[in-house]
């Protein structure tokens, strides 16, 4: 009789034991399936090795605990509610359903030079050639694994976070598709993960920057530098100086902004500096 009930009472906790969902092992649970955030679906070895395609995008996968899974960057503007993709690979569709969570963003009101809020008829020439040439490196693609364990590119405090609706002088801008790091004007800029340098400049808006590729579609870029300390072509490690702190571009004071795109979407890099590292 005993072993009768004690059987019973191994049964029923085993059903409501809760049930452990790999993403939130791996990435913390409040940048999963929201806007900015990440949506992670496991897919087979197969898959894994020979690449998956969406909408056009290939499509960053991973393997860990020898499970795979493929990781896609959510964009910034996606409505709440059921949503799906539908994904390619080895000559086969399937479509992928997932419910994105509301995600709240805050307001924020900045005041910087004239300048930016009403360029010239030169200077508005000269952001859309900027523009496009960035745009030209968004589908970077390379077949490394991106090491996802990401540091902090800089040793300060976070002064801008992504998401938030910005107005420049009164003027409704664009979201704020990264976050800012504070600091002093030279202190080092810090490479938060490896990769190859795809692109630096001096731009109107990003002022000096430093364009990354992780890998797998995995991009960074780091804006507002007052040096640049690498050349395009070169490969660094994590923790490799990229740069200094500076207040070029489009800046009210010295600090980094950094972005990181996944699938040419911009998804909050702390989805990245709060990743398990157990995992």
């Amino acid at each position: 009789m005993y072993k009768k009930y004690l059987k019973k009472i191994v049964f029923l906790a085993v059903l409501i034991l809760p049930i452990v969902n790999a993403a939130s092992t791996i990435f913390k649970s409040e940048f999963l399936n929201v806007p900015g955030g990440i949506l992670l679906h496991e897919v087979s070895k197969n898959q894994y090795i020979h690449g998956i395609i969406s909408n056009n995008k290939k499509i960053l996968t991973i393997r860990k605990n020898d499970k795979f899974y493929l990781v896609y960057g959510i964009p910034y503007g996606i409505a709440g509610g059921p949503q799906s993709i539908n994904i390619s690979s080895l000559k086969s569709d399937k479509k992928i359903s997932f419910i994105v969570k509301e995600r709240v963003f805050k307001k924020q009101h900045i005041t910087v030079s004239k300048k930016y809020t009403k360029p010239s008829d030169k200077n508005i020439a000269r952001i859309i050639k900027e523009r496009d040439i960035i745009s030209s490196y968004r589908d970077t693609w390379s077949s490394n694994d991106p090491d996802m364990n990401f540091i902090y590119p800089v040793k300060g405090i976070t002064t801008g976070i992504f998401g938030t609706e910005r107005y420049y002088n009164g003027q409704k801008g664009r979201y704020h598709n990264g976050i800012d790091i504070a600091g002093n004007i030279n202190d080092p800029i810090f490479a938060p993960s490896s990769g190859r340098i795809i692109l630096t400049g001096d731009f109107f808006y990003n002022g000096k920057f430093v364009y990354i590729d992780h890998g797998k579609g995995l991009l960074s870029i780091f804006i507002h530098l007052n040096e640049i300390t690498v050349k395009k072509g070169t490969y660094v490690n994590k923790g490799d100086v990229i740069g200094k702190i500076g207040v070029s571009g489009r800046s009210t004071g010295p600090h980094v902004h950094w972005s990181l795109t996944l699938n040419q979407n911009y998804i909050d890099p702390m989805v990245f500096l709060t990743i398990n590292k157990n995992n």
